[in-house]
């Protein structure tokens, strides 16, 4: 083969086969590069929509533990022979007295209401609250709609801490109502939609009740 001969094979450029070839190996890369990202996205996204979820309920705890920390216990009654106070504390809801955030601007004695309601994908975490009368003051007419604090919540148990009767120890309680004092502790378990629980809530009433030896 002359010179003249290489330089014109040369010049006649690729095969057909060898641009195939190409061509197929461009595509499986970048079909793997689509899979990579596909990937990295909806990594990104789950960790996105945890950390939001986690500031979610990192809020509501927050809310709640200052809630039930300021609980007053106010008396159900202006008869001092019934000396049971406003705070009826069920499994799965709680109300009890105490002052609304500033930010709220409703001012006064409120009674709250924590419990689950329907909502889109689970059950929402939900709060009220309602004006009481302090004396001769009328309570403040309600101006607040229900605020969500958790959604997507499959259940919430709410226990009480506390001395069951005379001569008792301490122990945790499904059921604080009736009685003359708040209990030692409030403790919230709650179990998100997706059966994840997430971790227990504990707080202390300033108010609560002595503990026992």
């Amino acid at each position: 083969m002359t010179a003249r001969e290489g330089l014109h094979r040369g010049a006649e450029g690729f095969t057909l086969v060898e641009l195939l070839v190409a061509i197929t190996l461009i595509a499986v890369l970048a079909v793997s590069l689509y899979q990579a990202f596909g990937i990295g996205t909806r990594a990104a996204s789950r960790v996105s929509a945890n950390i939001d979820r986690s500031a979610q309920i990192a809020l509501a705890y927050d809310f709640m533990q200052r809630a039930f920390t300021t609980a007053e216990p106010l008396p159900t009654g202006a008869d001092p022979s019934q000396p049971a106070i406003r705070f009826e504390g069920e499994s799965q809801t709680l109300s009890f007295v105490a002052l609304p955030p500033a930010y709220l601007a409703i001012g006064g004695f409120q009674l709250l209401h924590l419990g689950l309601g329907p909502g889109r994908g689970g059950a929402r975490l939900v709060v009220t609250w309602e004006g009481i009368a302090r004396g001769a003051v009328a309570p403040q007419a309600a101006m607040l709609q229900p605020s969500v604090l958790i959604d997507q919540v499959r259940g919430i148990a709410f226990a009480y801490l506390g001395v069951p009767g005379p001569k008792q120890k301490a122990a945790w309680l499904d059921r604080w109502s009736g009685r003359d004092t708040l209990p030692q502790l409030i403790r919230v378990r709650l179990t998100l939609a997706n059966g994840m629980q997430a971790p227990d809530l504990v707080v202390a009433p300033r108010l609560g009740e002595t503990a026992q030896p």
